[in-house]
């Protein structure tokens, strides 16, 4: 495969983060507090709980993964704008940026995703929401247009000032380009559990059942992390992996920030 030039990459990050600055400024500038104990896919393990960010509210987001993967390196940098464009609702545009040996350098599927709350949680029942997404061909030899729909539960146990609360995603990826060795339908699992350590920090744990678009290669990770609200509008995020199995990465390492304005 062929290298993506890095001025092209430049260029185009630039020109991404000059499209949100214009984007922004016709939004409503209405401020509002990041909130760490709003899990996001990504910062720093994969599972999301089931709440948006608040109405109107605009957050500027930066998601770094590595993964050690059978000897090979991958790198994703992936910044993301979210927005609460209605009460229960958001929206989600992510850019990625891979590098490393274990995939051609440059610019990845740009992902558009939907996010609905269903409810607020009760003593006895979750918080479920809806996400239904696409993952456009705009990395290089990508065909295709890849819908997910992801179904994400949360449930707080107890009434402690701890806040334990246990996550449950199940989501669904329908490959439209399906190659001879792929698979047509593909299936991600995450069952997670949060737990406050003090006012500013949270733990998150959680384990991925991840099904590879080539056929007979599934992925298996525990993930443990840690989220911080540096300041009231601003939170940052570490976590590490490990893998079980041979189609499994041997490990990970992620680390994140996300700013609201």
């Amino acid at each position: 495969m062929k290298t993506q030039p890095l001025k092209y990459k430049s260029k185009f990050l630039a020109s991404f983060f000059l499209g949100i600055t214009a984007t922004i400024s016709l939004f409503p500038q209405i401020v509002q507090a990041a909130d760490h104990l709003n899990l996001e896919e990504g910062l720093p393990t994969e599972v999301e709980d089931a709440y948006p960010i608040p109405y109107q509210g605009i957050e500027l987001q930066g998601a770094v993964k590595y993964d050690r993967i059978n000897g090979k390196d991958s790198l994703i940098i992936e910044p993301r704008i979210e927005y609460g464009f209605a009460p229960n609702w958001q929206g989600r545009i992510a850019v990625p940026f891979q590098f490393g040996s274990a995939e051609s350098d440059g610019i990845g599927d740009v992902g558009v995703e939907v996010f609905y709350n269903f409810n607020t949680e009760t003593l006895k029942t979750p918080a479920f929401a809806l996400s239904v997404g696409v993952d456009t061909p705009t990395g290089e030899d990508s065909v295709g247009v890849d819908p997910t729909v992801k179904l994400i539960m949360t449930k707080t146990l107890g009434t402690g000032a701890n806040l334990d609360r246990l996550h449950v995603n199940v989501g669904y990826t329908f490959n439209d380009a399906k190659k001879d060795d792929e698979r047509r339908n593909v299936i991600k699992a995450v069952a997670g559990y949060s737990r406050r350590l003090d006012p500013q920090t949270i733990l998150v744990t959680d384990f991925v059942y991840e099904q590879e678009k080539e056929e007979k290669k599934d992925a298996y990770i525990l993930e443990l992390g840690i989220r911080r609200q540096a300041t009231p509008l601003t939170v940052w995020s570490i976590g590490a992996g490990l893998g079980i199995g041979r189609d499994s990465p041997d490990f990970r390492v992620t680390a994140g920030i996300q700013h609201s304005l």
